[in-house]
């Protein structure tokens, strides 16, 4: 844990004082990073700001400090936005803590033709859980805003995609695909035709591990995504989105 993001459900009164009662942490922060009375600790306001909480109290059950502000930091650039097909939910956990680490805008999940339904019964759609783990990825990347996601398993694909682009201005449209473009050529591309611009939206489509069939592809391309690929290799749906999150990690590639 490199940053303790403090709930507001840990918050005493409307004071910047916070009680941490979960065992997890009370453990994590006396054992593992052996902090005292006195001591503090790198933390975090959900969508609000970055600071230091100085621990106050502390026993094996709860721990008590106050939380003092020291930056607000910007949301990521550019924004993402994934439309994510049903996976295998070990895979879907992976993601979901990708997600925080990185500090996505959000994330949609969907039922493909090639996804398993029976992943659904999984306990990993359960909004408890997908905190869980947007969090567990939030305090590792010291990133303090929370992706927002949202389960679409009953809307067609032309009703998600509708609904979301009424929403918002998207400047790329992605779909993953090892036979694609490199995502730099793309923006090039773009940059040639755009000469200002002071934020960038994009949507990114991934598939389930055997992939879109072939009318969800047209679908996609119909509906102007472009074909990207992260590396020539076959790789894990995790391991794409990893990829695709750290290439869009590199400042030069959105500087002209």
């Amino acid at each position: 844990m490199n940053l303790l993001i403090c709930k507001e459900e840990w918050r005493i009164g409307n004071s910047n004082r916070f009680r941490i009662v979960d065992p997890i942490k009370v453990k994590h922060i006396s054992e593992i990073l052996h902090k005292r009375v006195g001591d503090r600790l790198k933390a975090g306001i959900i969508n609000e700001s970055l600071g230091q909480l100085l621990i106050e109290e502390s026993n094996s059950k709860e721990i008590l400090g106050t939380y003092k502000t020291i930056l607000k930091p910007k949301p990521r650039f550019p924004e993402v936005q994934i439309l994510l097909a049903v996976n295998r939910p070990p895979t879907v956990r992976k993601i979901l803590e990708l997600a925080g680490t990185w500090g996505i805008d959000g994330i949609r999940f969907f039922l493909s033709k090639n996804s398993r339904k029976e992943y659904l019964t999984s306990p990993v759609w359960k909004p408890e859980e997908i905190e869980k783990e947007l969090i567990e990825g939030m305090e590792q990347g010291k990133n303090i805003f929370l992706p927002k996601v949202e389960l679409d398993f009953k809307n067609s694909l032309e009703t998600i995609l509708s609904e979301m682009e009424t929403k918002q201005n998207v400047h790329f449209r992605f779909l993953l695909d090892r036979k694609g473009k490199s995502i730099s050529r793309i923006i090039e591309e773009y940059h040639s035709k755009n000469t200002e611009y002071s934020h960038i939206r994009m949507f990114v489509a991934i598939g389930p591990e055997s992939g879109f069939v072939k009318k969800e592809v047209d679908f996609w391309k119909g509906n102007h995504f472009e074909s990207v690929s992260v590396s020539d290799k076959i790789l894990r749906t995790e391991t794409a989105v990893a990829f695709l999150l750290s290439r869009l990690e590199e400042e030069s590639l959105f500087k002209k």
